[in-house]
């Protein structure tokens, strides 16, 4: 039988080599939109992922995120797995400040968590820092960095520094300190950063355990709206006529939020594109299968008259017009990796096909030659 059919494709070169670019360029296309679709699927689940949310405390009328010493109540009620928002919270940065006066001048002591807690170390903003210990913001440790401008000078070495600590009811203390400074950050001035438990040591020789700014990365963005929910337990809303002295809670998901949107928009879009496509491969697999068959009436007669049963006559045709589109389709859908997306337009095309031969090919020699006059 396929010795057959290629002899057939063979005599009819010019539709054969139609059938196989049409099949060819429309495989194209169905494999390059379920592509698209499954690169937007990708990127969606990464984005839900991977984007970080970030939840800033802010004053009650959302205009500061620093300086609000803010009660360690605060600070512990987000840390607080059990009864506040610990569940929620993947990354919580806090920064902590003291004047202070060193070596290098009068400036600001800063403790923090985290290197994004802070402008001038955050490489996301134009900062940057680096350092010599294994994990400076988690230690405890006396140890510091200063501006890029005086690492090099200071690197290794321990200064002496004065902190104005502001104790219970206002009062304020000066304590003397040392630091050794381990690493650099991007900046210039007399401001030093140090981890915020070196910070935290200091806030509890004054009795005043506080925190200067809060913020956190929620570990699910699917759950921001239960977060809040439960941050409204010691946390408001951001209103701007407030003059409240409650701190407010607010959550920078608008971003996150319309790319998601935008993901899901363009998912739509697709899911609506790849139906048609499948229908126009339906519809290209029975157009060439009706222009194989309609000068074939005689010749199909002649072959049922020499008794060629009708199941098998379907098979010939089918193997006339399928054999070169599907080796084009089969080669589409391995170059551009979707064999899926293929196989699919291929079932289509050949049950377009399958639809103009089945009743010329099923006829009798009677009715064949009667189409024929």
């Amino acid at each position: 039988m396929l010795t057959t059919v290629i002899k057939r494709i063979v005599r009819r070169p010019l539709l054969s080599l139609a059938g196989l670019v049409l099949a060819s360029v429309l495989c194209i296309l169905l494999c390059y939109l379920a592509g698209y679709r499954n690169g937007l699927e990708e990127r969606l689940r990464e984005v839900r992922d991977s984007y970080e949310i970030l939840c800033v405390v802010t004053d009650s009328r959302g205009v500061q995120a620093d300086k609000l010493s803010l009660n360690h109540r605060f600070a512990e009620f987000v840390m607080d797995r059990e009864k506040g928002l610990g569940n929620y919270v993947k990354t919580i940065r806090l920064t902590m400040d003291f004047p202070v006066s060193s070596p290098l001048g009068s400036g600001t002591l800063t403790g923090v968590t985290d290197a994004k807690a802070l402008s001038s170390l955050n490489p996301a903003v134009g900062g940057g820092c680096d350092y010599t210990v294994a994990d400076f913001f988690g230690s405890r440790d006396n140890i510091c960095l200063v501006p890029e401008e005086y690492y090099e000078t200071a690197a290794g070495k321990t200064l002496a520094v004065t902190v104005t600590l502001k104790g219970i009811g206002g009062v304020t203390e000066k304590a003397e300190s040392e630091y050794r400074v381990v690493g650099r950050y991007k900046g210039s001035g007399a401001d030093l950063v140090i981890p915020y438990g070196a910070a935290a040591r200091l806030t509890s020789s004054a009795g005043s355990a506080r925190a200067d700014s809060l913020s956190f990365v929620l570990a699910d963005n699917t759950k921001a709206d239960e977060m809040m929910e439960k941050a409204r337990e010691m946390f408001t809303e951001v209103d701007p006529a407030s003059d409240s002295g409650r701190p407010a809670l607010t959550v920078q998901d608008r971003q996150y939020k319309a790319t998601l949107a935008e993901l899901e928009q363009n998912i739509a879009r697709t899911d609506a594109l790849l139906p048609i496509s499948a229908f126009l491969s339906l519809a290209a697999g029975f157009m060439i299968g009706f222009v194989s068959v309609r000068g074939e009436t005689r010749t199909y007669a002649l072959m049922r008259t020499l008794g060629v049963s009708g199941p098998k006559l379907v098979l010939l045709a089918l193997g006339e017009q399928l054999l070169l589109p599907a080796a084009g389709i089969l080669t589409v859908g391995l170059l551009t990796r979707q064999p899926a997306a293929a196989l699919t337009y291929l079932a289509c095309h050949a049950i377009g096909c399958t639809l103009a031969v089945l009743r010329p090919a099923l006829a009798s020699p009677t009715q064949l030659l009667r189409a024929q006059e």
